[in-house]
């Protein structure tokens, strides 16, 4: 008598009740995994986007920030986002951002393009790498970049380190460094008590969130007012918490009670 196993089992395993059931698990199960599969990946690779967060959005129509937005990236022209200025070493490569060329730059990206601006060491997992590329396939809206109160007390803690430099009391005086109350939303070198370096007077503009992000990440000399002492913030979970309890300090969040 022909079965189904007759066709799909070899010979000598057709009768036996082991290779059946993997049989009959492989013909009922998968479409239901499937879709356990892709939503569990999807959602893994956008909380691994979170460390990519503090310098690229994800939206279509989303800003540039330190890096460029990646709506769209996959299957897109390398260094192709119009309105950003990409490293030479970028502008000279060839090519679109396929799967292979994608999980060889987010695994290490001073390797994949030497010589580019981009500061990510890089992303060590090659799961995680899978399930990010797999979202960023799928052009997500928007990434959900709200900060909860625990991510505020997170950047309230490692705000400490800054504290060695700077104040952030409503009318506290300068240190080191200029005092930090309201400093989101402030024109940039704008506090007349404080000497600034040459380098912060040249820049136009106010403390926005983007405007701290690249602070936060670019390269900086020795000079007053330059934050030396924190070279950069590397991780980008950092970057955005912190920037997120800087926010607090307002007149505004003081006025509503907020914390």
């Amino acid at each position: 008598m022909l079965t189904i196993t007759s066709f799909l089992l070899p010979k000598r395993h057709r009768h036996t009740r082991k290779h059946w059931l993997v049989l009959c698990a492989l013909l009922i199960a998968p479409v239901g995994l499937s879709f356990t599969v892709q939503a569990d990946t999807l959602e893994k690779g956008e909380a691994a986007f979170g460390q990519c967060a503090g310098c690229h959005t994800i939206e279509e129509g989303g800003p540039h920030l330190t890096g460029p937005n990646l709506y769209g990236i996959f299957g897109r022209d390398i260094a192709s986002s119009p309105g950003f200025k990409y490293s030479d070493q970028l502008l000279a490569k060839s090519g679109v951002w396929d799967q292979n060329l994608l999980n060889r730059y987010i695994a290490r990206p001073k390797l994949a393009v030497p010589g580019n601006k981009m500061p990510y060491r890089g992303l060590t997992s090659p799961h995680q790498r899978a399930d990010l590329i797999q979202w960023l396939k799928s052009n997500p809206a928007k990434l959900n970049t709200a900060r909860t109160n625990d991510d505020i007390m997170n950047g309230a803690r490692f705000a400490t380190t800054c504290a060695a430099c700077h104040t952030f009391g409503k009318g506290d005086p300068n240190s080191i460094g200029p005092n930090l109350w309201g400093v989101v939303g402030r024109p940039i070198a704008s506090i007349g008590t404080f000497d600034y370096s040459e380098r912060l007077l040249r820049r136009s503009g106010t403390w926005t969130p983007n405007a701290l992000e690249e602070f936060f990440t670019e390269n900086k000399e020795f000079e007053q007012g330059s934050h030396m002492a924190f070279r950069r913030l590397t991780r980008a979970i950092d970057r955005r918490d912190i920037i997120a309890w800087l926010s607090t300090l307002s007149d505004e969040t003081e006025a509503s009670g907020q914390e």
